[in-house]
């Protein structure tokens, strides 16, 4: 595709791209407050071994301790049950499902999947599908389809599941699915007009919400005492720990707890590389079984993403532009090319010290100029709900900032990202990062493959900053804003044709969108948290209002009605598929 190789557009060739825009949604819900579902819930806590663990503890271990994830800082006893508020519902999904009704474009999604756990049904002993008792299933159809979870789980002996991260591993299975879809927990709701382009467009791939001031540890955790206070940190710190086992150890970007958009093939082709982690985060019941090693797949496929349009691109530089004739190894005219590039760019950082307008500017035309008009021009609408800062077209979007390429990448973590392209620099050092012999014209040829114990290995993964900044480099010298300087030569070859299926498939951008994140403690906090948000109600794209209130019943009452009363007030209008006259009084 022109478009790739040289940021072209040339509509003729590629026809109508917003055909190319099928994308589904997909919401997890269980209605925790059914009494059938707390029966079968009861039932399997007491054969959990976490929570028979729990009841070993001694009183004087039962004493309050902070909380993990969000929520941090709030003080919870280690003893108890905390699962409640992840399963109570409060109609969450009624007003999420009205929320996308009313801002999600026309058509941008096909078709809305809720999966859902089933039940033993107390009068026939049947099991049955839960349904959220607004939904009318008529006027569903065809649109709207609850699917219960023994219809994706490749092992169904690890049903009934009461842990999310668990049933995230397994939604990419379910039927008929889109090979784009989005994925939002129930008390997540679209707050603004939103489009395709707000989550993926064939032009710039995934729309990835990451936080570059918030970093996820490298290093496999500590494995979780007995305890059920159980946050997102934990299972995020583990999926950092082996991304980094295979792509190198870097901390990496928070993935915002907003909208994500995931990939069927993707997902699949991410299990295929870690089945044992995928079932066994499969077979946890509860979440922090198994010592708490459960992957978090939304933040599990982004960064697998970043990371293998990143290999793709360094690994066809090297292997079909530096590796001239394309033998596996480096000869000396060829070792001087990269040579002379390190050399080119390192003068420019000098000059660019003492210009006014600075080398960086003027010869980097980023993949994102224009960006908008580019995605209008295909008939997508622009919503101006979310702003593109960074593309992996560009380069690596986290490098450490003024990285020391003298130096071992560990222990360099503390360092900023370098999220602005103006302020990216990075001294490559040719003797660290690719070893002496590489600039010992003495030394006929080096080793040019790409696997296990190879210089590229090292220079792409063990030291992540001198793959990051060679990559800066090509990047900044090539005056094309396109991947062409990244691409074989021959174009009917079947390497150029497979990188270019590949950078496409990975292919992605760093966006921003306003969003609030908002918990809910006991009535007064409830309340006066709420009328903030309503007042603030045109400032955000994305809100998320989390239950965070403790089991006191009275409590718990309370903020439910503050905040159906804020629902009804913030989404008044029913979505198609609700059954008629259905009020704030309707349970779940």
């Amino acid at each position: 595709m022109e478009w790739i190789h040289s940021r072209t557009l040339d509509l003729r060739e590629t026809g109508d791209l917003k055909k190319e825009i099928v994308m589904d949604l997909v919401y997890t819900w269980v209605n925790g407050s059914e009494t059938e579902l707390n029966i079968m819930k009861a039932h399997y806590q007491a054969l959990s071994p976490l929570f028979k663990n729990l009841k070993k503890l001694p009183e004087k271990h039962k004493r309050p301790g902070r909380q993990h994830g969000r929520g941090r800082g709030r003080k919870r006893d280690l003893g108890a049950d905390q699962t409640m508020n992840r399963f109570r519902d409060m109609n969450e999904l009624k007003y999420s499902v009205r929320s996308v009704a009313q801002y999600a474009a026309s058509g941008m999604f096909r078709k809305i999947f809720i999966l859902t756990t089933e039940v033993v049904d107390r009068v026939s002993g049947n099991k049955r599908g839960q349904v959220p008792q607004w939904l009318d299933l008529e006027k569903a159809k065809g649109m709207v389809e609850l699917v219960p979870h023994r219809m994706v789980y490749d092992d169904e002996n690890f049903l009934p599941s009461f842990n999310s991260l668990s049933i995230e591993s397994q939604m990419h299975h379910i039927p008929g699915m889109a090979d784009i879809f989005a994925y939002l927990n129930d008390d997540v709701f679209f707050a603004k007009p939103v489009g395709a382009a707000d989550f993926w467009t064939p032009l710039y791939g995934f729309v990835f919400h990451a936080y570059s001031f918030s970093k996820i540890s490298p290093y496999r955790p500590t494995p979780l005492g007995r305890t059920a206070v159980v946050g997102e940190e934990h299972s995020l710190e583990y999926t950092n720990s082996i991304l980094s086992q295979q792509f190198g150890a870097r901390h990496r970007a928070y993935i915002a707890h907003i909208p994500h958009i995931l990939s069927v093939p993707i997902m699949e082709e991410i299990q295929s590389l870690w089945p044992k982690e995928f079932k066994t985060t499969s077979s946890h019941r509860f979440r922090g079984e198994g010592k708490g090693f459960e992957i978090q797949v939304s933040f599990l496929l982004a960064h697998y993403v970043m990371e293998r349009l990143r290999e793709t691109q360094l690994a066809s530089w090297w292997k079909y532009r530096l590796d001239k004739n394309q033998d596996g190894q480096l000869d000396w005219s060829e070792r001087q090319e990269l040579i002379r590039m390190v050399e080119y760019y390192d003068q420019n950082q000098i000059k660019d010290k003492t210009s006014p307008r600075t080398w960086n500017s003027l010869t980097f035309p980023s993949f994102l100029e224009d960006y908008k008009e580019r995605i209008r021009s295909i008939g997508i609408p622009w919503t101006n709900s979310t702003t593109y800062s960074l593309t992996g077209m560009d380069e690596y979007p986290f490098m450490l900032s003024s990285s020391d390429l003298k130096k071992s990448s560990k222990h360099q973590y503390t360092r900023p990202y370098a999220t602005s392209n103006r302020l990216r620099a990075c001294k490559f050092e040719i003797d660290f990062c690719l070893g002496k012999d590489f600039r010992n014209k003495a030394v006929d040829t080096v080793d040019a493959s790409t696997g296990k114990g190879s210089m590229f290995e090292r220079l792409a993964f063990t030291e992540f900053h001198c793959g990051d900044c060679l990559l800066h480099i090509v990047r900044r010298v090539n005056p094309s804003s396109g991947m062409g300087a990244f691409l074989p030569l021959d174009r009917d070859s079947e390497a150029y044709e497979r990188v270019m299926r590949d950078l496409a498939k990975y292919n992605y951008v760093i966006g921003a969108s306003e969003a609030s994140f908002i918990q809910l403690y006991d009535g007064k906090q409830a309340q006066g948290a709420l009328n903030s948000l309503m007042k603030s109600r045109d400032n955000y794209t994305y809100i998320c209002i989390n239950d965070d209130v403790e089991s006191n019943p009275g409590i718990v009452e309370r903020v439910r009605n503050i905040f159906l009363k804020y629902m009804e007030e913030r989404f008044p209008t029913p979505s198609p598929w609700e059954k008629s006259k259905s009020g704030i009084e309707i349970e779940s």
